[in-house]
């Protein structure tokens, strides 16, 4: 079969320590016409030269030889923006989520072979093709505190309102709630997504494949979810959820995910990939305490990365009456609240009675103008909404 070279400006030099796939890589590597191999005797040493020429992309085996955690830390310290890939099976959690926060990297299983290998360093170096040749997508999570807070409907609006900006961004919404996920209900569309495909090998994950289980909505909208099942639950695998998401991120403009609460195997690479996390609560004490376990939560699955905003739904503009005002709340939980949502039953309740999203059901109201307005925050991201080190004290 003739090589078909990678569609990439300048040639690409392969600085690997991999000694059981050594051979692989090479092999492989000379099929595809312009990549080349260099071998080096360690990790670091193949790092430091990866980084000393244009079109160098580190490709390290993951091994107990060395500490591949400590490895990547240094790797996004000192150059994130080089590409790399680990090769390997059963890379500890810690590392994944390192390799998470970096965008040009991915992960490979052994065997390689030409066309694994091809596709991988056609997305990982990307950023050296053309430009507007294949930008990677932005990925923002929207998460409940307590049930009931709203996070779903926000995530259908914010992926909707994404969808209708003047670039006319093309966007994702992927619900990861596979026990109870309520996105194609409030959409009023059937759920494509075949959960045993996220049991399989996420080498057989790609776009073709993650389209065929896209749902095409009316109003423009592209959804990924599954029908409600916990039967294969213990069975999914996390790599697979990634690998899908990764993907996702390189054919839209806008992957907004509606993330369950309950504890996840991926909700830590989910959280520490993504560039937003927004946690949705209340403006009541309970929904407070959990509005601040929740972002903790995923502070400390990401390790620090991850910097959640807290978003209060359902605020009413009361004249009479006690109730907690926000600076109180900020007080109590020792955190900044990013933005409020207001109070508007009846266009919440017309658009899931009519499959919609909240602007399409009743425009203009003020559900819609306040998600509007948190959109604008995200995208200018305004550092006076940047939490500042919690204060982790009882409310």
């Amino acid at each position: 079969m003739t090589a078909q070279p990678l569609q990439l400006v300048g040639p690409i030099r392969l600085h690997i320590c991999a000694p059981e796939t050594a051979a692989q890589i090479s092999e492989c590597a000379d099929k595809l016409g312009n990549v080349t191999v260099s071998t080096h005797p360690d990790a670091y040493a193949a790092l430091e030269a990866a980084r000393a020429e244009r079109g160098g992309v580190v490709v390290i085996e993951n091994s107990a030889s060395f500490d591949l955690v400590e490895f990547l830390i240094q790797v996004a310290e000192t150059s994130p923006s080089l590409p790399g890939l680990i090769i390997g099976e059963n890379v500890p959690v810690l590392a994944v989520k390192r390799l998470m926060s970096l965008s040009r990297w991915d992960m490979l299983q052994p065997p390689v072979t030409q066309q694994a290998l091809g596709e991988t360093l056609e997305m990982i170096c990307r950023e050296d093709r053309v430009p507007g040749d294949g930008p990677s997508g932005k990925c923002w999570t929207v998460t409940p505190s307590v049930g009931g807070a709203g996070a779903t409907l926000v995530a259908v609006e914010i992926a909707y309102q994404l969808s209708q900006r003047e670039k006319h961004n093309k966007v994702c919404l992927v619900d990861l709630n596979f026990f109870d996920g309520a996105c194609a209900s409030y959409l009023n569309c059937p759920a494509n997504l075949n959960q045993s495909a996220l049991t399989q090998s996420p080498d057989r994950i790609d776009a073709a494949l993650l389209q065929a289980f896209i749902t095409h909505h009316k109003n423009g909208l592209h959804l990924l979810a599954s029908p409600r099942s916990n039967r294969l639950w213990n069975a999914i695998k996390p790599e697979a959820i990634l690998k899908m998401l990764e993907i996702a991120c390189t054919l839209y403009d806008y992957v907004i995910i509606d993330l369950p609460r309950w504890p996840s195997p991926w909700t830590s690479p989910v959280v520490t990939g993504s560039d937003e996390n927004i946690v949705m609560s209340e403006l009541t004490v309970p929904a407070l305490h959990a509005a601040r376990n929740r972002t903790e939560e995923l502070e400390d699955v990401s390790e620090g990365i991850a910097k959640p905003r807290i978003v209060l739904n359902r605020m009413s503009k009361k004249i009479f009456g006690k109730t907690v005002t926000v600076s109180q709340a900020e007080e109590a939980i020792g955190r900044p609240v990013f933005a409020t949502i207001s109070s508007e039953w009846e266009a919440a309740l017309a658009a899931v009675n009519f499959g919609q999203a909240v602007s399409e059901a009743k425009p203009g109201n003020r559900i819609s103008k306040d998600i509007a307005n948190i959109i604008d925050m995200l995208e200018s991201d305004e550092t006076a909404t940047t939490p500042p080190a919690p204060n982790r004290k009882n409310a």
